[in-house]
C-alpha cells in the first residue's frame, strides 16, 4: 500500500546543515488530541505528514457535507441567501430547518463566524541527565540556529462565537449520525483548548465562558460550563504534553491488540495489519468529522 505525503499548513519542514528538521509551528485540537491517542500515529501525521488516499475517500461524502453545512451557517448569519446551497443536498436542507427549529440557546453580544485565536506557549529547557549546565534543545525546532523558537501556537477556529458584556459563548456545529455523550465532550481536547483559548486571550473569567455543542442530526445541544480549576488543569495538562511533544525522541506504538489500531490508516507500518483488510463502517454518516 502506497502512502503519499499531505502538505499541511500547520507543519514546517525544513534542511539545516544536511539534517532534517521536523517542526510543528501549530498545535490545534487535532494534535493533542492524535498525541493523547497515539505518539507513532502523531509522528506520521504530522512529522512525516504522510496519508493513505484510501482510507480518505471513505469519509469524502461525510467531510464534504459537513463543511457545507458550516458554509451554509456561515452565509447564513451573514445574511445571504442559503436557499441554493441547503437545496443542493437533502442533508443541508434537514439540518437547516432543525437549527430554524430548535436552535440552540444563545446569549446576546458580539457575534463572529469562523473565528481564529492563537496563543503562544512558551517551552521549558530542560537539564540534561544531573547537570544542570548542559540543556537538551527541542527536537521540533533548529539546533544552534537562530530560526529556532522556544514556543508552540496554540490555534483554534470557532465555528461561531458569542462575546457578551459579562459572558462569551462557543458554538460548534456537529453533524455525526448520533450525538456525543457529555462526559466524553468535557475531556475532548476541543473542548479544553477552545475555552482555555478564550480565556487567555480575553478579560473573561473562565466562570464566565461556556460552550455549546449543537447536533445537527438530532437537533440536540450540549452545554459544557468552564472553571478556573478546570482551566488550571488544561493549562498544567497543556505544558506537559507540548513539552513532550517538543522532546519526543522514540514516537511508542501502542500495544499489539489496541482497539485505536483497528481502523487507523498507519496500522501496516506498526505491523498492525494490512488496511485493505480492514472494515470501514458501512454506512457514510457512521465516520466521525476529521478535527481541525
Amino acid at each position: 500500500m502506497v502512502l503519499q505525503e499531505r502538505k499541511s499548513a500547520m507543519t514546517a519542514i525544513s534542511i539545516v546543515n544536511s539534517k532534517m528538521d521536523l517542526r510543528v509551528n501549530s498545535i490545534s485540537q487535532a494534535h493533542l488530541n492524535t498525541w493523547d491517542i497515539c505518539q507513532r500515529r502523531y509522528k506520521y501525521k504530522f512529522l512525516e505528514e504522510l496519508s493513505l488516499p484510501e482510507a480518505d475517500l471513505q469519509s469524502k461524502q461525510s467531510l464534504l457535507l459537513g463543511a457545507n453545512f458550516h458554509l451554509l451557517m456561515q452565509q447564513r448569519e451573514m445574511g445571504l441567501d442559503v436557499m441554493e446551497l441547503a437545496e443542493s443536498e437533502a442533508k443541508l436542507q434537514s439540518w437547516l430547518n432543525a437549527f430554524a427549529t430548535y436552535p440552540p440557546e444563545m446569549i446576546a453580544g458580539d457575534r463572529f463566524c469562523e473565528h481564529r485565536r492563537t496563543l503562544e506557549m512558551p517551552l521549558e529547557t530542560f537539564a540534561i541527565s544531573n547537570d544542570p549546565n548542559r540543556t537538551q534543545t527541542p527536537l521540533h525546532h533548529i539546533e544552534n540556529n537562530d530560526a529556532g523558537q522556544g514556543y508552540f501556537v496554540l490555534t483554534a477556529i470557532y465555528d461561531f462565537l458569542i462575546l457578551g458584556d459579562r459572558r462569551a459563548q462557543i458554538l460548534d456545529w456537529k453533524t455525526h449520525q448520533r450525538a456525543i455523550a457529555k462526559e466524553k465532550l468535557e475531556t475532548s481536547w476541543q473542548t479544553r483548548l477552545y475555552l482555555y483559548l478564550l480565556a487567555q486571550t480575553t478579560d473573561y473569567l473562565p466562570e464566565q465562558l461556556s460552550m455549546t455543542y449543537w447536533f445537527a442530526n438530532t437537533a440536540t445541544s450540549v452545554v459544557i460550563e468552564y472553571s478556573q480549576n478546570e482551566h488550571d488543569r488544561t493549562d498544567q495538562n497543556l505544558k506537559k504534553i507540548l513539552n513532550e511533544i517538543s522532546y519526543a525522541q522514540d514516537y511508542l506504538k501502542l500495544a499489539m491488540g489496541s482497539p485505536e489500531c483497528k481502523h487507523c490508516e498507519f496500522r501496516d507500518r506498526c505491523d498492525r495489519g494490512d488496511l485493505s483488510n480492514s472494515e470501514f463502517p458501512s454506512n457514510i454518516s457512521d465516520i466521525p468529522e476529521v478535527e481541525i
